[in-house]
Parts: C-alpha cells; sequence; structure tokens
C-alpha cells in the first residue's frame, strides 16, 4: 500500500529535491478555495517528479468547517500516486488522518 501522508516536525528541513513544498492560506478561506489551492499544488509537484509537502496555515481561522476541508482533503490524496506530507501547526490534520489510518479489527 502506498504512504499517503506523513507529518514533519517543523524544525525538519525539507529534503531538497525530492519534496515541493506548498503553503495554503487557511485563514477566512472556504475549505472549497483551499481545496483548490490543494489540487493545483499537487499537480505541479507531479508534474515536477517530486513529493508534495503541504504546508496548511492558520487551520483554525479556516472560514469554513475543517471538517469539510479534511474530509475533501482525505479524497483528493486517496488516488495521489506520490508521498503527500502535511504539517500544520493546530494538530487538527493529524488527529484526523491517524483515524483513518487505523486498520479496521477483523470482522467489522
Amino acid at each position: 500500500m502506498t504512504e499517503t501522508k506523513r507529518f514533519r516536525d517543523p524544525k525538519t528541513p525539507p529534503q531538497e529535491g525530492v519534496e515541493l513544498q506548498s503553503r495554503i492560506a487557511c485563514k477566512g478561506r472556504s475549505a472549497t478555495a483551499v481545496l483548490v489551492d490543494l489540487s493545483c499544488a499537487l499537480a505541479e509537484a507531479e508534474a515536477r517528479q517530486l513529493d508534495p509537502l503541504i504546508v496548511l496555515e492558520d487551520l483554525g481561522m479556516l472560514q469554513d468547517s475543517v471538517t469539510t476541508l479534511i474530509k475533501g482533503l482525505s479524497r483528493v490524496i486517496a488516488s495521489y500516486p506520490r508521498t503527500v506530507t502535511f504539517w500544520e501547526a493546530s494538530g487538527l490534520t493529524e488527529a484526523f488522518l491517524s483515524v483513518m489510518e487505523r486498520e479496521t479489527p477483523p470482522g467489522k
């Protein structure tokens, strides 16, 4: 199974020549607008054959529902062919994606 997310300590520098960092402002914006920027960042990284490092800035100040954004984000990266690394200060994205990553118990 392909890894679709990783989380980086902000003090750790990006891997030059391997990752393309894209900063996406969330403050005062709709989930749809942020997802459009995310899709563009992923397309650029794929075109340059680099793994995307997505930095979500001010996620807690999103004008829209954070849950709506994260669900949309999950749909966008589900079929993305490269490893996507996310970083954001609040921890909201990590918490959501960590729950999604847990294995379903047998028989469920």
